[in-house]
């Protein structure tokens, strides 16, 4: 039987994720997006501390291009369009300020969004579909509240996440 932990979710997004010495985290992400343009391939960089695995962002960049082609996206681009949704807010400034990298984030995650060959190189890990653990500060800095988390078992915590990722769509109309 597959491990349903690891490798690319349907979907075909592929995430790498790494630690960063505060301060670096705006550096290396520039870096990337160079790379990236240069290789002509469509990433989005991430704050890892508001990312829960690979699930989360195929979820969202299914729902980004569902907006695209039926015309009721947000933003001109599907880089924003899928921050958007990966951030579970309605709104691209607040989307913009949970999940940006800043010179505080301490974990960076690349999604490649695009099937152009955009490798992040050495020192980057395969981020993993599902969390290994979620912790609660983690998820209420996500937007999600003690009442939510309580519904569920420990072990599907990072499935409120997916909702919020879908709830996107009601609360853009």
């Amino acid at each position: 039987m597959p491990d349903t932990d690891s490798g690319p979710p349907e979907g075909g997004i592929v995430a790498w994720k790494r630690q960063t010495a505060p301060g670096e985290g705006p550096r290396l992400m520039d870096a990337l997006l160079d790379d990236a343009s240069a290789a002509g391939a469509s990433i989005l960089v991430l704050d890892g501390s508001m990312v829960f695995g690979s699930d989360h962002l195929a979820s969202a960049l299914y729902h980004a291009r569902k907006a695209i082609d039926g015309g009721w996206n947000a933003s001109d681009s599907l880089q924003m369009e899928t921050l958007l949704y990966s951030s579970g807010e309605r709104q691209l400034s607040s989307a913009i300020k949970k999940m940006s990298v800043s010179d505080t984030t301490t974990v960076v995650v690349v999604a490649r969004l695009s099937t152009n060959g955009f490798d992040p190189g050495e020192g980057w890990d395969i981020l993993p579909r599902k969390p290994g653990s979620v912790e609660m500060d983690q998820l209420t800095r996500f937007g999600i509240d003690l009442t939510s988390a309580g519904t569920t078992r420990a072990d599907l915590l990072s499935d409120l996440v997916l909702e919020r990722v879908a709830n996107v769509d009601l609360i853009k109309k």
